[in-house]
C-alpha cells in the first residue's frame, strides 16, 4: 500500500546572537543593561583633511606627448634613455610601422649603431649598457617604414660618457680649516697674506705648505712622487684603483689604514701607529690577505666554409686563401653591436658567383667587475650598424 505519511517539516536552526556584555561588578546571571542611543553623548563628525585650494597644482598626466628623447650617461659603461611618447603617439606610429614595432636605437656619431632595442607601448625609460668608456653617444626613437628607412620620431642630444682611469690631473691642493675658528676670523688672520684674486682656502693651502706659523696646528700630507705613485698603484692592484677612482692621496690613506688595521689585530708586529717610509715593498708580502677572486671574458668570431679549390672569396671585401680542398676561414674581433658580413664565391673563370650576408648581434650585460679578456690585433667585422 502506499504511503501517504508526509516528511516531518524541517525546523529553522536557531539564530546564533552575541552574548550580551557582562558587567564584571553586576551578578554573573545580570545582563548589562543596554544604553539607548538617545542617551550618548554626540560625536562630533569626522571629516576629510582638505588642503587649501593653492596646494593643489593638479594631477600630472601619464604623458606631454611632447616626443621629446633624453640620453644621459649613468657611468662610464651604462646609458640611460627615457622618452615622452604617449598613448596615441606610440599607437599611431606602430600602425604606420611595417612591422608594428617601436625602436630605441643607440648610435656612435661617425661608427654606426651600437644598440637597438624594441621598446613597447608601457616603457617609458631604458637602461642601455654599452660598455665604452669616454664615447660620444646619440639615441633616437623611430620605426621602419615599408620602403625599409627608418622614421625617426624623436633625436637626442650627444652625450659622452665618463672616462674609468685615473684623472691625469694631480694639482688637487689640501687645507686644514679648523672648526672653532669662523671664516672671518680666519680671514683677519691671513688677510695681510693674500694675493690678488686668492679665494681663501687657496691663501690657507699656500700658507700651510710653506710652513706659515698658524695659531692652530694644521697637518697636510705631503704630496706623493711620481715613482711612489706608481709603486703604491701596483701593489694596490688595478681592481681597488677603478673600483675606488681615488687619487694619489685617498691611495695613501687606504693603504694607510689597512696596515693599522694589521698593527690594532696583532697580524703585524710593530710599534702601533708606525709608518713605513720605504715604499718598494711596502709592509711585505704579508699585508692584507686579498681574495684574488676575478673574472675577465670576450669573444672573437671565426667564418668558415668551402668551395672549390681554384675559386676566389672574399669575406668583408678581403681575398680569402684557400686551403688545398678548397676550405676557408677568417677571423674577426666581435665587440658590442649589430655587424652585417658579406661572403662571395667566384668560378676561376668568373662564369659563376655565390653570395651569402652573415647578420650578427652581439649585446654583453655584465654583473659585477668583470673585464674583457686580451684579443690579439684582428680586423673588426664589416656593416655594423
Amino acid at each position: 500500500m502506499p504511503n501517504n505519511d508526509q516528511p516531518a517539516a524541517r525546523r529553522k536552526p536557531p539564530r546564533i546572537t552575541p552574548a550580551p556584555a557582562i558587567n564584571a561588578e553586576s551578578s554573573s546571571s545580570s545582563p548589562a543593561p543596554i544604553v539607548p542611543a538617545a542617551a550618548l553623548p554626540p560625536q562630533p563628525a569626522v571629516k576629510p583633511h582638505e588642503h587649501p585650494a593653492y596646494e593643489f597644482i593638479g594631477y600630472l598626466p601619464e604623458s606631454y606627448g611632447t616626443k621629446k628623447l633624453f640620453l644621459v650617461a649613468r657611468d662610464p659603461h651604462i646609458l640611460f634613455a627615457y622618452w615622452d611618447l604617449n598613448q596615441v603617439q606610440y599607437q599611431e606610429a606602430a600602425r604606420i610601422a611595417h612591422d608594428g614595432k617601436i625602436f630605441l636605437e643607440v648610435y656612435v656619431p661617425g661608427e654606426g649603431r651600437v644598440q637597438q632595442i624594441h621598446i613597447w607601448e608601457s616603457h617609458k625609460n631604458w637602461y642601455i649598457q654599452v660598455n665604452r668608456p669616454d664615447t660620444a653617444f646619440v639615441a633616437q626613437l623611430g620605426y621602419y617604414r615599408a620602403d625599409g628607412g627608418f622614421e625617426v620620431l624623436s633625436r637626442s642630444a650627444e652625450v659622452r660618457t665618463p672616462r674609468d682611469t685615473l684623472s691625469q690631473n694631480t694639482d688637487a691642493r689640501f687645507v686644514t680649516i679648523p672648526f672653532h675658528v669662523s671664516f672671518r676670523e680666519l680671514y683677519d688672520i691671513i688677510a695681510s697674506q693674500s694675493q690678488p684674486g686668492e679665494e681663501l682656502a687657496e691663501t690657507l693651502a699656500r700658507l700651510q705648505r710653506t710652513d706659515y706659523e698658524l695659531p692652530f696646528q694644521a697637518h697636510v700630507p705631503r704630496d706623493l712622487t711620481a715613482k711612489e705613485s706608481d709603486e703604491l698603484l701596483e701593489y694596490l692592484g688595478d681592481e681597488e684603483v677603478r673600483r675606488r677612482m681615488v687619487g694619489s692621496f685617498e691611495i695613501t690613506e687606504i693603504l694607510k689604514k689597512r696596515f693599522e688595521t694589521m698593527v690594532s689585530s696583532g697580524q703585524w708586529a710593530s710599534s702601533a701607529g708606525a709608518w713605513v717610509t720605504s715604499l718598494s715593498s711596502p709592509f711585505g708580502a704579508s699585508f692584507g690577505q686579498e681574495r684574488g677572486f676575478r673574472m675577465h671574458v670576450n669573444a672573437e668570431l671565426i667564418i668558415y666554409g668551402g668551395t672549390e679549390p681554384n675559386a676566389k672569396v672574399r669575406i668583408d671585401g678581403h681575398d680569402i686563401t684557400l686551403s688545398k680542398d678548397g676550405t676557408f676561414s677568417y677571423h674577426f674581433v666581435f665587440p658590442d653591436g649589430q655587424f652585417h658580413i658579406p661572403i662571395e664565391a667566384a668560378s676561376a673563370d668568373g662564369v659563376e658567383k655565390r653570395g651569402a650576408l652573415l647578420s650578427f648581434l652581439r649585446m654583453t650585460e655584465i654583473e659585477g667587475d668583470v673585464r674583457q679578456t686580451g684579443q690579439p690585433i684582428l680586423d673588426e667585422p664589416l656593416g655594423r650598424k
